[in-house]
């Protein structure tokens, strides 16, 4: 069983496409089932991940730029979390030799730069900005945005590549985060919706191939760094297998309450330089060059920007 793209048209006439988890930490992950689908279908396939790892540091990755690496099983440098290292390590597990490229945690301006480079580099003609949950929505102006910068200064970085034909934004996961109010998404994502933004959506399940190939990349990751498995990718894997409610995949999420539900294993498509224009903080984002710098400047936008009243909940 396969899964049912909505965006594959978009996607008909391009040739060289990357996905990047744009948020850090584990998102590359979320764009796994989409790395296989497509793959399936004849397109040559890349991965990168903003990455929260000290990349810096890897002496043996194959460096575009200081802060652009790409990491293979084959480097030798052990790094207490690195799940991009340890995604190659399962890659390599399955006999294919994957570069996973992995941009530094910096600012909007070198970040951009960063990403023209690959571009370059590799040719890319279609890049997918996958979310592990949906804060990459929020506007800026809710008083609950979740942690929206990472987000938001690859939505930036990406929305200047002008000579890439097709760009999106992809999420998987609703309903993982909760400190953010889930009415001003569900507005937000009505809002892209009359902006002709919305793309479709698909879902997970068990059956599918690509749901299998994410599920044992996943668990592998997590055997290989057990102190720091992802909340998101278990709660995604614990809903595609059935669980509701406070079920704990993991011992991480032991002492607090999950939600797990039939949202989160379902994919959410939007057109990026929409989702791009809708984001507040953009602007004041854009000058940054370091994420301490970046950090302050959304700080202070955010105290500057009159929040919007919480809608009524469509669910209740």
């Amino acid at each position: 069983m396969q899964l049912n793209l909505p965006i594959e048209q978009h996607l008909s006439q391009s040739k060289s496409i990357l996905i990047t988890g744009m948020g850090g930490g584990y998102d590359v992950f979320s764009g796994l089932p989409l790395y296989f689908e497509l793959s399936r279908l004849g397109k040559t396939v890349h991965l990168a991940n903003l990455s929260f790892a000290d990349i810096v540091g890897v002496d043996d990755g194959e460096a575009l730029t200081d802060t652009l690496v790409g990491i293979t099983a084959d480097i030798e440098d052990s790094l207490d979390y690195f799940p991009e290292y340890y995604l190659s390590q399962w890659f390599d597990t399955i006999g294919e030799d994957i570069t996973i490229w992995c941009f530094h945690k910096i600012g909007a301006r070198p970040l951009a730069q960063n990403y023209k480079v690959l571009v370059k580099h590799l040719d890319i003609d279609a890049i997918i900005l996958v979310d592990g949950g949906v804060d990459s929505l929020m506007h800026g102006d809710e008083p609950h945005a979740g942690t929206i910068l990472e987000d938001s200064l690859s939505l930036l970085a990406v929305n200047e590549l002008s000579n890439v034909p097709v760009r999106i934004v992809a999420c998987l996961g609703m309903g993982v985060e909760y400190e953010i109010s889930y009415p001003h998404v569900f507005e937000n994502i009505a809002h892209l919706t009359k902006q002709n933004a919305f793309w479709g959506s698909c879902a997970l399940i068990k059956q599918m191939e690509s749901y299998q190939q994410f599920e044992d990349a996943v668990l592998y990751v997590f055997d290989q760094q057990p102190q720091f498995p992802s909340v998101i990718c278990s709660s995604i894997v614990s809903a595609v297998l059935g669980h509701y409610g406070d079920y704990h995949l993991i011992s991480r999420t032991k002492d607090s309450e999950l939600h797990i539900s039939a949202l989160m294993p379902m994919y959410w498509f939007f057109d990026l330089k929409t989702v791009a224009r809708n984001n507040l903080l953009l602007p004041h984002l854009r000058l940054t060059f370091d994420i301490d710098e970046a950090w302050n400047a959304m700080t202070q936008a955010r105290s500057n920007i009159e929040f919007r009243v919480t809608p009524q909940h469509p669910l209740r």
